[in-house]
């Protein structure tokens, strides 16, 4: 007992993928915090599967990503089929992404993977703690804590709830939970089956009697089917409903084993109606929840943990105040909301009864199998690569910059990956690979022949960047090859230089040359045209100031 910690920078309440991805993030930024969960042990039951395009690129910043892979089944394609075959299919590898797929891998092994990655930083995790209650203060929180030995307080700087739907942190903070709950029920079973269907992709068979999603594991597979409205659920659970939707969706009744997990559910779509309250803020499953279909839940809330945890880190320092919590609220409850409909839009089509309605998503299906591009913006969308914060406060663009003539990422968009090279070894380096460092980066891209005024103008970004926001902020120079002496020279400043020797920089930012001031979670925060350095400057000021 002695040994629970009296104060944290900041106290994250639950251990799953949204809290630990958080307290990840957060010692990476070399931040104080402590995870307590009123579990005593981690769950058993696998719950969330799919992992995201996006949410591989942030699991590749807290370096849990090949871990993950080792635990995990790749699923490549998406097969939809009605009562007269298949219907569409959706290739995931067409994905313009780093990590063009989903990866299959049990909610309890990504929690098992995260917690290792928490620990090896100098992470505390506290299991068999509950929070009991707290109150902010004009500085801090003062939680009590319940343990098995008896209560104990604490006092953090920060407090954020990552409870899950139903949060104790949530319903002290007073907010509301809105939405509502489908009315049928729906059956889970994790189970071995013996078919031919292919393990690379996951299967919905939309059947005029009901639905049926068959969705890949590591071992075995995971079967959701939705029962009548008129069907109570059984006193004891079977796999007999699953064996009679499957003998009717394939023909045959294929050999299964005794199933790992078996339960029913009922599906809710809910929103908070704020993310934050003074000290305390909400993530995750406490914030949003939603269907398991499009597996949108795991991953957003993993998403909010990266958006949030820069934030929570300048503010810790004494820079950003009020604004810079609240920028989280304002750039992820939209996403959240945008989720949740698509999200409810694709369960209650999924599993539709109505002939007319079965009809309607079965043409619109149809339509979507011819129409590839169309197809590629929903599956940009499904993946969560095109979500951003352009209404965002918080990001800008040059005053000068016009939007109808702007060809480049928008202020709030995710930053398009590239590879470059390091001009003396000639390495490849993927822009990926930076967001490992959880700073703002400035790319300053020269066009081949740079004018005098651009060096000038680079020379100036690299002095004063450097020395007003070097904890903060790293510079990179891009260039083309040949580099002219004057650019070398730059290397001499605490700055880095790429290469881009094949373009794809340029390509990636319909520009030969720009300011880029990219965020730590990946988006862009600030763009300027080569002559608007000044304004970078004072866009910085006013993120970081005190």
């Amino acid at each position: 007992m002695n040994s629970f910690p009296r104060h944290c920078a900041v106290l994250i309440v639950g251990a799953g993928p949204t809290g630990l991805s958080l307290a990840i993030r957060l010692r990476q930024l070399g931040v104080d915090c402590l995870v307590i969960d009123r579990a005593e042990q981690p769950s058993l039951w696998s719950r969330a599967l799919g992992i995201h395009a996006r949410t591989l690129e942030i699991f590749h910043a807290l370096e849990v990503l090949d871990a993950l892979a080792r635990d995990a089944v790749v699923q490549t394609e998406v097969r939809v089929y009605n009562d007269r075959g298949p219907l569409f299919s959706l290739d995931l590898t067409s994905l313009d992404a780093p990590f063009p797929w989903v990866l299959s891998c049990p909610q309890n092994r990504v929690e098992a993977i995260l917690e290792e990655r928490f620990m090896s930083l100098g992470g505390i995790l506290i299991r068999g703690a509950e929070l009991i209650d707290f109150e902010q203060g004009g500085e801090s929180v003062k939680a009590r804590i319940r343990l098995a030995g008896g209560d104990q307080s604490l006092s953090c700087t920060l407090m954020i709830g990552c409870d899950g739907a139903h949060s104790c942190v949530r319903e002290q903070l007073g907010l509301r939970f809105d939405g509502a709950t489908q009315e049928d029920h729906f059956l889970l079973a994790d189970v071995d089956i013996d078919w031919s269907l292919p393990a690379n992709s996951s299967h919905g068979f939309l059947l005029s009697s009901g639905s049926l999603i068959a969705l890949p594991l590591p071992q075995g597979w995971r079967l959701i089917m939705n029962l009548a409205r008129d069907n109570a659920p059984e006193e004891s659970l079977s796999m007999a409903p699953f064996k009679a939707r499957l003998e009717e969706a394939i023909g045959e009744s294929p050999q299964m084993g005794d199933p790992r997990w078996l339960t029913r559910f009922s599906i809710h779509r809910r929103l908070a109606s704020h993310y934050r309250r003074n000290r305390v803020l909400l993530a995750g499953d406490a914030a949003h929840i939603q269907s398991p279909l499009g597996a949108q839940g795991m991953n957003t809330g993993i998403a909010d943990s990266f958006n949030l945890a820069w934030k929570l880190a300048l503010f810790l320092e004494g820079h950003g105040g009020g604004r810079l919590l609240d920028s989280y609220e304002a750039e992820r409850r939209p996403v959240a909301r945008s989720m949740l409909h698509s999200v409810d839009v694709l369960s209650r089509t999924s599993f539709a009864k109505s002939r007319v309605l079965r009809y309607g998503r079965d043409m619109v299906l149809g339509f979507l199998a011819r129409q590839p591009k169309l197809s590629a913006l929903l599956l940009r969308r499904a993946s969560q690569l095109d979500v951003n914060y352009r209404g965002s406060a918080l990001v800008a663009r040059a005053s000068a910059l016009s939007l109808s003539e702007w060809a480049g990422p928008q202020p709030g968009d995710r930053f398009p990956d590239a590879v470059m090279y390091e001009p003396m070894t000639g390495a490849a380096i993927r822009l990926l690979e930076l967001l490992r460092d959880p700073r703002h980066y400035l790319f300053i891209q020269l066009p081949k022949d740079p004018e005098a005024r651009q060096i000038v103008s680079a020379f100036a970004l690299a002095d004063r960047v450097p020395s007003e926001f070097g904890r903060w902020v790293r510079t990179v120079i891009v260039t083309c090859l040949p580099m002219a002496d004057s650019v070398r020279e730059i290397a001499e400043f605490d700055v880095s230089v790429l290469v881009d020797s094949n373009g794809e920089f340029a390509r990636r930012c319909h520009s030969d040359s720009g300011m880029w001031l990219v965020r730590p979670d990946g988006h862009l925060g600030f763009a300027a045209d080569r002559e608007h350095g000044d304004q970078v400057l004072q866009y910085l000021r006013r993120l970081i100031r005190r």
